[in-house]
């Protein structure tokens, strides 16, 4: 299966087990029974240093996952068919337990045959798999007419090894193809969550994915006694832009002020379009003054020259509001409308903080324009 971004630590975690793993048995061997032929004097050093510097570099992230999972498959498939050949062929001398020897090695090829499907994914992985086990039983039973083993050996090795590994394939392939499938649909169900909770044209999050957060974000800052402050923003004189210069020079304008809103605001923040010209940010663990200046650095982004549209120039005005003990979502929210509505009122293109509402000429005037800020 085909590791996605989001199990990228589970598949480096796999990954640096097997690499300590195999260092460790080396090292172990090494120590207790010594490179006591030429296959291990060049094998067990080159393990020790190759192993050694991919742990660092899975654990440091400067080594892809697919350099370090197509050395593990290769090498020690590899090294351990190497090792039988080195006995088939008598370049070193052949243990005196060459039966239980060689029944090692061959468990070994049960890893080798679990890591393909992991570091190639299904398919390919049950191409390595079956290729590798044609060529090993193929050469297990030249080895068997040769009479590398003993008869018991043989018996032993040509009954059962072969039966282990078609089963331990056959197992993987079927969890392989099991766990591609759930991620397939998981990776479905999390494109549409996407695009439901995903603003099509500016590509922040829509008013249904702020009306969600907000309401978690409340529950948790009064619950933990943290502060939270919302900053709603409209957009000034938008209708003339669109009568001047076009819906198609509108739009642009409105992807142009989400992508400088997104890139003032702190990564805990959340930008999203409340609808129509009016975006939203949700500022947690912000208080009134840091919310309030968080709006004028994106005040003064929106109102930079150089709108990537002709000569259009764009301002915004932005209410803010703080939560209180006694808030919830709605007169949250009905206070930085109240904010926004101030702000329009007193001339466009400025901030204004409303810990409360306190004025209840303010207020009730609001309240008779009945959100009509959009268009002021």
């Amino acid at each position: 299966m085909y590791v996605a971004p989001e199990d990228d630590r589970a598949a480096r975690r796999t990954y640096l087990v097997v690499l300590v793993g195999v260092l460790l048995a080396v090292v172990v061997l090494w120590v207790g029974v010594g490179a006591t032929d030429g296959f291990r004097r060049v094998v067990f050093p080159a393990v020790v240093v190759v192993h050694v510097v991919l742990a660092i570099g899975v654990v440091t992230r400067r080594v892809p996952l697919v350099v370090v999972g197509t050395w593990l498959v290769g090498s020690m498939a590899a090294l351990l068919l190497g090792r039988l050949g080195t006995w088939e062929f008598e370049l070193v001398a052949r243990p005196e337990a060459l039966g239980a020897s060689v029944t090692t090695v061959l468990g070994w090829f049960g890893i080798v045959f679990a890591l393909a499907f992991l570091v190639f994914g299904t398919r390919r992985g049950a191409i390595f798999s079956l290729a590798g086990f044609a060529l090993l039983y193929l050469a297990a039973g030249v080895s068997v007419g040769w009479g590398m083993l003993a008869e018991a050996d043989s018996i032993e090795l040509l009954a059962f090894a072969p039966v282990g590994h078609a089963t331990l394939i056959t197992v993987m392939w079927v969890l392989a193809r099991n766990v591609e499938q759930l991620a397939a649909a998981r990776s479905r169900a999390e494109l549409l969550e996407v695009q439901a909770t995903t603003d099509v044209l500016t590509g922040v999050v829509n008013r249904r994915r702020l009306d969600d957060e907000l309401q978690r974000l409340i529950a948790q800052a009064l619950r933990y006694g943290q502060s939270l402050s919302v900053v709603l923003v409209d957009l000034d004189r938008f209708k003339e832009v669109n009568d001047t210069h076009g819906h198609d020079i509108g739009d642009r304008v409105l992807v142009e002020v989400a992508d400088r809103l997104t890139a003032t605001v702190r990564d805990a923040d959340l930008v999203g379009r409340w609808g129509g010209e009016e975006f939203l940010l949700l500022a947690p663990h912000t208080d009134h003054p840091a919310a309030c200046a968080l709006a004028e650095r994106c005040r003064e982004a929106i109102s930079r020259p150089s709108m990537p549209v002709g000569d259009v120039t764009m301002t915004a005005s932005f209410g803010v509001a703080t939560l209180g003990p006694d808030d919830d979502a709605r007169s949250l929210m009905r206070r930085a409308d109240l904010a926004l509505y101030t702000a329009k009122r007193e001339g466009r293109d400025r901030v204004v903080g409303l810990p409360d509402v306190t004025d209840l000429g303010d207020a009730e005037a609001f309240d008779q324009a009945n959100g009509s800020h959009g268009s002021v």
